[in-house]
């Protein structure tokens, strides 16, 4: 195992040599450790974090769970990337366009005693998408992370929501800026806004955000007194990200890390429901194209474990690449048949409509009720899968242990116009499989239409009736014992957590099916 305390000591020298050299100007880059402003005071109804815990659409006691919450404002100087010209196509090189000064928020949730640490601590992109901060990995795995000690921080990661935190409450949020490092950009220098969210524009770079993530970790890494977890035993950081959040994740990780020389700055990723690409590197230039061999995530000396919903799995096969165990290059991707891109537990850790409507946007759940009429949005435990692939992660980091294999969603036709194949009861076969599958009461779809992005992304369940579970079920005990068994079936497989299998046959008792 890695000696990160030796490690930073090394660092710590270099740094301090490197900036005599080059002066106060040059910036260190993924190593630099942020100066920290904080914690941020306010944690009342009309002043406080935005996505606090205590304001979310369902709110969560974390004092009650022995956790405590605080935001902190980190600043630095970070790079901007472009990618290199390509002569080889799996060539990933970058060079640096040029260097700028941040100021970023971040929130931690940590233990309130140092000593329940677990030594994990997850860094989640917050997803941009609806242009404020959605915390979708806090969403499906609080109960995960509250139960095991690990520490949660959530990163604001693009320009734009940083607008929606100025929109929430301009006093608190101020100081944040990602300003463009080249204050000369214009509509003639860089005709076109390269980005996967809109709101882009000449006065901010998107493309800060590289070094951003990096530098969080070295902040968590660090032994200072500024460091939000001084004090806390750090053995393993991860990064997160779900969704626009994973495609930032891809250039990330093959880009911008093969530059940073020494122990890998994050030890492993977690990338969920990506599309098989990747952001640009710079709003002015594009990013490599679907099915670029670029955006096959090569993991080099951290582990990667990439998961994908039913509904993003066919994008996505046009990155895929075989799972692999070597010690430079160890990777495991799972498709999940069940749970759609959006499911109702992705809504509840949102801020509530209150704050969201504050920073300018709707909810996932107002969003949904423009669907489709009498749709309701699918109850799908997405939570399954990610908790595993935080529970094989952190095994494969931290103690070796390799993560099971698992078979594709089946389907005909070729990426990205893939077709899943549907059993009986309209769910998709093949794939990571649940209980709530294999012993269906409900049809779980990967869409509700096309009348919006968040339409087409979130899935409905459609219930049985009483009569077609009597045809399935000629008893309840029928059933339960057949969802137990098979809960413990992919429990053993290494899919469901012990608290999550638990969890399942407790929600199976109470549907008193048939």
């Amino acid at each position: 195992m890695i000696d990160h305390r030796s490690v930073l000591r090394r660092i710590g020298v270099a740094a301090v040599a490197a900036a005599a050299l080059a002066g106060p100007a040059h910036a260190q880059g993924a190593r630099e450790v942020p100066t920290v402003t904080g914690p941020i005071p306010g944690n009342t109804a009309a002043n406080h974090p935005f996505d606090a815990a205590a304001f979310q659409a369902v709110p969560i006691d974390l004092a009650a769970r022995g956790y405590r919450e605080d935001e902190y404002f980190v600043s630095g100087t970070a790079n901007v990337y472009q990618y290199d010209d390509v002569t080889d196509p799996l060539d990933t090189s970058v060079t640096v366009l040029r260097s700028g000064p941040y100021t970023n928020r971040i929130l931690v949730r940590r233990p309130t005693d140092p000593k329940r640490f677990s030594g994990n601590v997850v860094v989640e992109l917050l997803n941009a998408t609806n242009n404020y901060d959605l915390p979708v990995f806090w969403s499906y795995d609080h109960d995960y992370f509250l139960s095991r000690g690990d520490v949660w921080i959530g990163i604001t990661s693009k320009p734009v929501t940083i607008a929606g935190l100025k929109t929430f409450n301009p006093a608190r949020y101020a100081p944040l800026s990602w300003a463009n490092p080249n204050p000369d950009e214009t509509d003639a220098s860089c005709p076109t806004l390269y980005t996967i969210v809109g709101g882009a524009t000449h006065a901010t770079e998107d493309g800060l955000l590289y070094d951003v993530l990096s530098q969080t970790a070295s902040l968590v890494r660090s032994a200072g007194t500024q460091n939000p977890l001084h004090g806390y035993a750090v053995k393993a950081v991860y990064a997160a990200g779900y969704s626009q959040s994973a495609i930032d994740l891809v250039g990330y990780i093959n880009a911008v890390t093969p530059r940073i020389r020494r122990a890998p700055i994050f030890d492993g990723y977690l990338v969920g429901s990506g599309f098989g690409i990747q952001a640009p590197l710079n709003q002015c230039s594009p990013a490599p194209a679907a099915g670029d061999p670029r955006n096959v995530l090569r993991s080099r000396n951290a582990a990667i474990v990439a998961t994908q919903s039913q509904t993003d799995y066919r994008d996505a096969r046009q990155a895929y690449r075989a799972d692999s165990d070597a010690a430079d290059d160890r990777y495991r991707y799972y498709e999940a048949a069940g749970p759609a891109h959006v499911v109702v537990e992705q809504t509840t850790s949102d801020a509530d409509a209150a704050d969201t409507h504050a920073a300018g946007g709707t909810t996932l759940v107002e969003d949904y009720a423009t669907c489709l009429a009498g749709a309701q949005l699918s109850t799908f435990p997405g939570r399954y899968l990610l908790d595993a692939g935080f529970a094989q992660l952190e095994g494969w980091v931290r103690n070796g242990a390799t993560p099971p294999h698992a078979p594709l969603i089946q389907a005909t036709g070729t990426a990205p116009s893939l077709v899943t194949v549907l059993d009986a009861n309209g769910n998709g076969v093949g794939g990571v499989r649940a209980p709530e599958l294999d012993v269906p009461v409900a049809t779980f779809t990967e869409s509700t239409g096309t009348a919006s992005l968040n339409c087409s992304l979130s899935g409905q369940v459609i219930g049985f009736d009483r009569a077609r579970q009597q045809s399935l079920y000629p008893n309840t005990l029928d059933y339960l014992s057949r969802f137990v068994g098979d809960t413990i079936t992919v429990a053993q497989r290494g899919f469901l957590t012990p608290d999550d299998a638990v969890e399942a046959v407790a929600q199976a008792i109470q549907r008193q099916v048939p």
